[in-house]
C-alpha cells in the first residue's frame, strides 16, 4: 500500500518534461485506477515540471482531464507542455501513456488563495456527524459492486441521511453526501482534493441506477490547501440521461471554507 505523496511521485527521465511513474493498485475502484487519483498524477507532473521557475505555484486552480482508456496499475509515462509560465498562473497540457495515451489534462498551476474578509462561497451541508456515519469498506461484494480498494486508503463516510440506497431505498433526489480524510492520517493536500472530488459514488445511485458511471471528462477546480482535518464533501446529479449524467461536488475543509468544487461528465452504465 503507498500512501498519497508515493502513489502520486512521479520520477523525472533525462529529458525535460517526461517523467515515468508506476500506479499504485490500491487507488482503484474495483479493477479501474480512480480517475481523481489519475488527476492528482497528472497534476503533481505539471508542478514538478515547472517547479524551479515558479516554486510559488503549487495549488491545481484548474485540472480538466479526459479519459481516453483506461490505464492498469504498473508502469506509464508522462508528457508535460508547458504552454505559458505567468506571474499569478501557469498553463500546462499534461498526457499519460500506457500502451498509447490514456488520459490528458489542460492544468492551470497558481498560489494558493488568501483568505480574505471579501470571499463569497456556499456554506458547508450540515451534516449526520462523522463519527456517527459507517467508514465505507473496501470489500463490497456483497452487494454486487466490486472491490474498493481506494477506500483502504481514503476513509470515506457516507451520511446515513443520502445513503439509503445502501438498503434498497434511494431517495430519487440524486444526492450523495459525506465525510473523507486519508486512512493514512496524514493532512489532505491540494494535490489531494483532486481524489477526494471524485471519491463518493455515483449520485445516479440515489436515483436507483446502480450501474456504474465511468468518467469521459473530469473538470476540478482547487481553491487552497485544505484545513486539517475531515472533508465534508456533497454530490449530486445535474442532469442524467439515457446514457449520461452531469454531476456536481463540492468539498468544504475542517475550517467550513469550500475548498474544491468540480464538474463531471459521465457514461450511465444501466
Amino acid at each position: 500500500m503507498a500512501d498519497f505523496d508515493k502513489a502520486t511521485r512521479p520520477e523525472s527521465t533525462d529529458e525535460a518534461g517526461r517523467f515515468t511513474i508506476l500506479l499504485d493498485e490500491q487507488w482503484s475502484i474495483g479493477p479501474k485506477l480512480h480517475g481523481g487519483y489519475l488527476l492528482a498524477v497528472l497534476a503533481r507532473a505539471a508542478r514538478e515540471t515547472i517547479a524551479a521557475q515558479r516554486p510559488d505555484h503549487t495549488c491545481p486552480q484548474s485540472v480538466t482531464g479526459t479519459y481516453l482508456q483506461a490505464p492498469e496499475p504498473g508502469p506509464a509515462t508522462l508528457e508535460v507542455t508547458v504552454l505559458r509560465l505567468g506571474r499569478g498562473a501557469s498553463q500546462l497540457r499534461v498526457r499519460l501513456d500506457q500502451d498509447g495515451p490514456a488520459v490528458e489534462a489542460a492544468c492551470i498551476l497558481g498560489p494558493p488563495a488568501a483568505v480574505t474578509a471579501d470571499d463569497v462561497a456556499p456554506a458547508p451541508p450540515e451534516l449526520t456527524p462523522r463519527e456517527d456515519c459507517p467508514r465505507s469498506p473496501s470489500g463490497s461484494d456483497e452487494d454486487g459492486r466490486g472491490s474498493l480498494p481506494i477506500m483502504d486508503v481514503v476513509d470515506t463516510r457516507l451520511d446515513p441521511r443520502t445513503a439509503g440506497f445502501l438498503r434498497g431505498r434511494p431517495s430519487g433526489e440524486g444526492r450523495i453526501a459525506g465525510w473523507a480524510s486519508l486512512g493514512s492520517g496524514d493532512p489532505w493536500t491540494a494535490e489531494g482534493l483532486l481524489v477526494a472530488l471524485d471519491v463518493l459514488p455515483p449520485a445516479t445511485f440515489d436515483m436507483g441506477l446502480s450501474g456504474w458511471s465511468p468518467t469521459m471528462s473530469l473538470s476540478a477546480h482547487v481553491v487552497t490547501d485544505p484545513a486539517p482535518g475531515p472533508l465534508r464533501v456533497t454530490q449530486w446529479v445535474e442532469r442524467a440521461g439515457a446514457d449520461r449524467m452531469h454531476e456536481t461536488c463540492r468539498v468544504w475543509d475542517a475550517a467550513d471554507r469550500l475548498v474544491g468544487h468540480a464538474h463531471q461528465l459521465a457514461a450511465i452504465r444501466r
